[in-house]
């Protein structure tokens, strides 16, 4: 198998029928709100091909057997600090789907989560299709940006695992909520934008946009041409997570959470553990 920058045009290593085992296990593991063990140790090293092609059919069976549809998609391991925390050194992307998705001021549920993470960060939505893999194409279609929370869970009772655990469990995306404000893309420098993370008197991490490959846009264009490469563009509507702003910690409980960007305004949310 050939790599290709992360980029996903190579195909799947494993066999079909292991695909379609792996990610009912993980579908299975989502809806019942429990661990399996990691998939690494059943795809060859690095196997990018296979692990998308399980998120894929993860989001497949999600569609057929929930209901749900997507609306958007995530980057995920664009902030070096994040990376080297987890000892990764590439991006990834998943699925989102419309019950993945709240508004700020929401109180979230512990009991739907194995162990929930916290990470801010920018959000794109789109107002039209992208259908060139450039920077031109993606600012024309970009209708505002907002700060958002990535609600991070994993089907795994460890940490993230390999590349390969990460992008087969859908990047470790199990929803967003989105912030109180919308604003035009270019009415804020997104690589000085300064994000605090607090939960109540504490804080909990902290960054600057330009942590997320320089500029967030960046990740919005590497998600474009990965999504141009596997026949699935990027389309109006779709909203967009860009990656963590900050470190990915772990969710406080029964305080309210607020991610503060200077010039985006903030996003807010509550996780109640006896929910």
């Amino acid at each position: 198998m050939t790599r290709d920058d992360g980029a996903n045009t190579v195909q799947p290593v494993v066999p079909a029928e292991v695909i379609r085992e792996i990610a009912r296990e993980l579908h299975d593991a989502r809806v019942g709100v429990r661990t399996i063990p990691y998939v690494s140790p059943r795809l060859p090293e690095h196997d990018l091909g296979s692990a998308y092609a399980i998120s894929a059919e993860l989001a497949a069976l999600r569609e057929r057997e929930l209901g749900v549809r997507r609306v958007g998609r995530k980057v995920g391991l664009t902030n070096p600090l994040v990376q080297a925390r987890v000892g990764i050194d590439e991006p990834d992307y998943g699925i989102i789907h419309d019950d993945m998705v709240f508004s700020s001021g929401t109180t979230l549920s512990a009991s739907r989560y194995n162990r929930l993470l916290i990470e801010a960060e920018v959000a794109f939505v789109l107002g039209h299709d992208i259908l060139e893999p450039t920077l031109e194409a993606v600012v024309a279609a970009i209708d505002h940006v907002t700060p958002a929370f990535e609600i991070v869970d994993f089907r795994y009772a460890g940490s993230v695992g390999k590349i390969v655990d990460t992008i087969a469990d859908n990047a470790g995306c199990s929803g967003l909520v989105l912030g109180e404000e919308r604003h035009p893309y270019g009415s804020v420098d997104l690589r000085s934008v300064e994000m605090v993370i607090t939960a109540g008197a504490d804080e909990i991490t902290r960054g600057v946009g330009s942590n997320v490959l320089g500029d967030p846009v960046n990740a919005i264009v590497w998600l474009a041409e990965t999504a141009i490469r596997t026949g699935e563009p990027l389309r109006a509507g779709e909203v967009l997570l860009s990656g963590s702003v900050g470190y990915i910690e772990p969710w406080p409980m029964d305080v309210e959470c607020v991610a503060a960007f200077t010039g985006l305004g903030r996003v807010v949310a509550t996780v109640d553990s006896e929910k």
